[in-house]
């Protein structure tokens, strides 16, 4: 469906960067923009979330976009679709979470659109500022891959609070994992202390194999992952055993962890900013997606999250 409108669609000289990566750079190569769409039932449940806890979610969501473009996030756009019979009061908690986000992140709501539909639908544009905009495409044999975080925290906080799953009371990394899927906080600090120390830059918002693979089709490179390194957390080991869930399939499927998945030539420390960073994986010469397999290298199938899929 991209391809197709790729097709459709001309230049008239006003993007240096259009479809294709985290978002569009507008000629003056240091403006970014983005846009996401988020439905209830498909991003958000409100049996477990508050309309706080929307707000919040998606507005790390949008503003993640724009760090992993490398850049500052300054305005967001609001598009709001709303049942009819919605409380105000509602309405006041979504901005509520809308702002407190833009507050931490130096960034200001600018207006928007507001339509009735039988269920709520946000679609934010976000509009910021890169010195020099990072791209999906830079990765460069000898590049290591990084991740900071954990691979799959968010979604392990999603079956938690949807029921799927009964951990004991008091089991360590449950609040950190419902924290991560409620309010997933872009990582604009490591962003900020890396800067051109990266090469490549994407968020995991389909998921970390979907995410890799995007890396490695627009870098024209092979990326190969290794699965003994993938930082996983205990709590979400723990999900997965009682799920029945394979934990490497689950890590690299499980999507909307907005972390930041990148390549750098340097050898980075394990913290920055109190963050978590992770060497996973590394580039070569050639092209595709490939995971570690004792000696050998096989290609990784696993993919993401699909909204067109069956």
């Amino acid at each position: 469906m991209i391809r197709i409108i790729q097709r459709q669609i001309h230049s008239r000289g006003n993007l240096q960067l259009g479809i294709g990566d985290d978002a569009l750079i507008l000629k003056d190569g240091n403006t970014v923009l983005t846009t996401d769409t988020y439905a209830e039932g498909v991003h958000f449940d409100l049996s477990y979330m508050s309309y706080y806890d929307v707000g919040t979610r998606c507005a790390c969501a949008a503003l993640s976009d724009v760090v992993a473009m490398g850049g500052e996030p300054k305005v967001l756009v609001v598009g709001l679709a709303v049942p009819r019979e919605t409380d105000l009061r509602a309405i006041r908690q979504l901005y509520r979470g809308l702002e407190r986000i833009c507050k931490e992140m130096g960034c200001e709501i600018g207006g928007g659109d507001i339509i009735a539909l039988d269920r709520l639908v946000i679609t934010l544009t976000a509009l910021g500022r890169a010195a020099v905009p990072l791209l999906r495409s830079g990765a460069q044999p000898g590049d290591f891959l990084y991740l900071t975080g954990y691979a799959g925290l968010a979604e392990t906080g999603r079956l938690i609070l949807a029921g799927r799953v009964r951990l004991p009371a008091g089991t360590a990394g449950i609040r950190l994992a419902v924290q991560r899927h409620l309010c997933p906080v872009p990582r604009a600090q490591v962003m900020r202390a890396l800067g051109l120390r990266i090469s490549a830059l994407i968020d995991t918002s389909d998921g970390l194999g979907s995410d890799a693979r995007q890396l490695s089709v627009l870098s024209r490179v092979k990326i190969v992952i290794d699965p003994d390194q993938l930082p996983l957390h205990p709590v979400t080991i723990k999900l997965c055993q009682q799920l029945r869930k394979n934990p490497l399939e689950f890590a690299l499927s499980a999507g909307e962890d907005y972390e930041l998945l990148f390549t750098s030539r340097r050898n980075l420390p394990q913290m920055i900013k109190n963050v978590k960073i992770t060497r996973i994986g590394h580039v070569r010469e050639g092209k595709g997606l490939f995971i570690k397999e004792g000696e050998e290298v096989v290609p990784l199938k696993i993919t993401g999250y699909d909204h067109l899929a069956e």
